[in-house]
């Protein structure tokens, strides 16, 4: 079983390398990845990461994450 902070790493390179518009979305990712997550975990995790909603130069908003 993958350990959280494995998880953490995961999130922020799902999201740096995909256009990630919803948490639904990115649940869809994680789950082919092999987590078993609930919303409100992925909530927490998004936060502890620092991810932000942003507007895309397309349309929309999109998740991004600070660059450490």
């Amino acid at each position: 079983m993958k350990n959280r902070l494995t998880r953490l790493e995961d999130i922020r390179t799902l999201i740096k390398n995909r256009r990630i518009e919803s948490q639904e979305e990115l649940l869809v990712h994680l789950q082919k990845e092999g987590y078993t997550v609930t919303q409100a975990t992925l909530s927490r995790d998004l936060v502890e990461i620092g991810a932000e909603r942003i507007r895309d130069e397309g349309a929309g908003l999109i998740y991004a994450v600070p660059n450490y």
